[in-house]
């Protein structure tokens, strides 16, 4: 059992109905679990609102000596009851699931405490030898197990894995008794990239630690979209935790994450008496979001191949019927029951069997397995949402020479092969070799105003556009020359390019020496405090340009436009950055740039180089101390 964050403690259940360890507790461990209670939260599909699964969280330690279920683990790892006591609450928890009306249309996510991973004798290494009093919670009438009951296990890094322990092993056997396995807590623990890599599992959930906020906080913003990338790269799903505000689901949605769970959604309760099909909440988000579909969708939308998917249930002999013929496919997409991508079959490792006489005599033969999943292999996993550079990104991944599952919703909705992808990368390709600057190889005007044009459609966040340029630039090149004025702009465009990735920007040339810059959710202080950064560290940047006696006057000598000679300060940067605020808005990319204009000299003569304009106009704002010291700030 893991713990969680503060919002909602996360007292979830370890492993069933032991195997090879005593069943039996003493009378004592016995009374005090009869006293506990199970509570579900549910896991809900981001841009679908159905429901995924439920979470089993523990209540009812109030009436018990420990403070929290970690207290209560550890007392009975103490006495060596670990493994018996996180049996009986999951025999508890399934239970309280199974009474739910509708719980086979969802999962039952149950923690399993680390410390029991891997270890002989522990609860879900070996499921085929659970004690018939251990498995009857899980059991139909006649004693078999129920295949309607889907269980995924999540193991939390907030516990240390001893070195011994063999993660891939224990993970294997789980699969093999159709168990998913979910990372929970994850990045805020012990294990972090190790356990991801070595457990190879179906979900992540990104502590709550990362959420809280996210809207707000670029460097959080910006490991959430590595994790993603790297785990939908690897076929694995990601769960947000913890989610609390509509602008931490939005930013979460747009991220790529696959599943939400929190208080925005539904608290833990003790008292649902169903699975709900799906969440109205969920369903309104999505409807209030009137921004278009981005480009990488709707291409996606138009090059996924449509393959019917096969039900991991479905008998091995389906697979010669699914591959026969001239015009089959070379792979099957596999899915469980609620249409999640489980990974794919490949027609080349079926040979021996499609193309014998005795195939599917040999598909049948036991000894080769009962069910789809052991001939499934994992594949990269996107969402039909992602951003064209991850889908690129995701097909690097060594699995990926098939191809990548693309899902919609958290559900299997096509698959894109390996020539469809070649085409759309070289589609990019010639659409950024068409849009960028030859110098600096950055994004042009066309890709400045989509830019501009998606974030003014983002009315839920905070937004800042910033156009700089260069202050004295043309008699600076008239001085030191062309080659020298180039080193320049290269320079600016190489702190651009930094700025833009630390902090989840963007960054754009416009032509000769204007640029563009942008960021969006964070608040307003930060935001406007990286941009007088970037002016400032150009202006530092720029001394490497003049010889030591320049450097040392502060100043050059050069004509001005009418053929004068006079001293000019070093070269600096200047700007005007537009800060528009959350909220119901009709401004315009015209509109923007009518600011901008209105305000370069305003920038030019300000003490550090930067006017803020805010739109639209608010009478009541009143600019904080610090920010009045640090630029001179305009509402319009």
């Amino acid at each position: 059992m893991a713990s969680v964050p503060a919002q909602e403690t996360d007292d979830g259940f370890g492993a069933p109905a032991g195997s090879a360890r005593k069943a039996a507790l003493p009378a004592e461990w016995t009374r005090l679990l009869a006293g506990l209670s199970v509570a579900f939260q549910p896991i809900v599909q981001m841009r679908t609102g159905r429901c995924h699964g439920m979470e089993a969280l523990l209540r009812g330690l109030e009436r018990s000596p420990f403070a929290s279920p970690n207290d209560l683990l550890d007392a009975a790892c103490m006495q060596g009851l670990l493994a018996e006591v996180e049996c009986a609450l999951h025999a508890k928890a399934v239970a309280a699931f199974r009474a739910l009306d509708h719980w086979p249309n969802a999962k039952l996510f149950l923690n399993i405490d680390a410390r029991v991973v891997g270890v002989a004798g522990s609860p879900w290494l070996a499921p085929v030898a659970l004690a018939p009093v251990a498995l009857a919670p899980f059991a139909l009438d006649g004693g078999a197990p129920d295949p309607r009951l889907t269980i995924s296990l999540e193991i939390s890094e907030r516990r240390e894995l001893r070195p011994d322990h063999s993660i891939e092993q224990a993970i294997d056997r789980y699969r093999q008794a159709g168990i998913g396995v979910a990372l929970d807590d994850f990045g805020v623990g012990f294990a972090g990239l190790r356990l991801l890599y070595e457990s190879k599992p179906d979900y992540l959930k990104i502590d709550r630690y990362f959420i809280d906020g996210i809207d707000q906080d670029t460097r959080k913003r910006a490991i959430a979209h590595a994790l993603v990338g790297y785990a939908h790269a690897l076929g694995i799903l990601i769960i947000a935790e913890g989610v609390e505000t509509e602008k931490e689901f939005y930013t979460c949605r747009d991220l790529g994450c696959d599943f939400a769970q929190g208080y925005l959604i539904a608290r833990p309760s003790l008292e649902l008496r169903a699975v709900p099909e799906r969440y109205g909440i969920v369903e309104e988000l999505n409807r209030r979001d009137r921004r278009k579909p981005n480009e990488a969708s709707l291409r996606l939308s138009e090059v996924i191949e449509r393959q019917p998917p096969l039900a991991a249930n479905s008998p091995k002999t389906e697979l010669l019927e699914y591959f026969r013929g001239d015009n089959s496919p070379s792979i099957a997409p596999i899915v469980d029951r609620q249409q999640r991508p489980l990974g794919l079959i490949r027609e080349r490792d079926l040979k021996r069997f499609v193309y014998s006489r005795f195939g599917s005599e040999l598909l049948r033969n036991k000894g080769l397995g009962d069910t789809l999943l052991d001939l499934v292999v994992k594949s990269p996993v996107c969402d039909i949402s992602t951003p064209l550079d991850q889908v690129i990104e995701a097909f690097s991944a060594e699995e990926a020479s098939d191809g990548i599952i693309i899902i919609e919703g958290g559900e299997y909705a096509g698959f894109l092969s390996s020539g469809a992808l070649i085409r759309l990368v070289h589609e990019r390709n010639l659409a950024m070799a068409a849009d960028q600057n030859p110098l600096t190889r950055l994004p042009g005007n066309a890709a400045i105003v989509r830019h501009i044009e998606r974030a003014l459609q983002e009315q839920d966040r905070r937004h800042v556009l910033a156009y700089l340029d260069f202050d004295n630039f043309k008699p600076f090149n008239d001085r030191f020359g062309f080659r020298q004025g180039d080193r320049a702009i290269l320079m600016f465009s190489e702190r651009l390019k930094a700025w833009a990735s630390g902090n989840g920007g963007f960054a754009g040339h416009i032509g000769g020496d204007d640029f563009f810059v942008a960021l969006s959710g964070a608040a307003d202080e930060d935001a406007l405090a990286r941009v007088a950064d970037l002016v400032a560290q150009f202006r530092s940047d720029a001394e490497s340009l003049y010889d030591p006696e320049a450097r040392e006057a502060g100043c050059f000598e050069g004509k001005d436009r009418y053929g004068a000679v006079r001293r000019f300060p070093l070269l600096s940067a200047s700007g005007v950055a537009v800060m528009i605020a959350p909220g119901p808005h009709r401004l315009t990319p015209d509109a923007i740039n009518t600011a901008i204009a209105g305000h370069k000299a305003i920038a030019k003569e300000s003490p550090n180089k930067l006017c803020t304009v805010r739109l639209p106009h608010s009478p009541s704002f009143c600019p904080s101390p610090a920010e009045r010291g640090r630029v001179r700030v305009l509402s319009v």
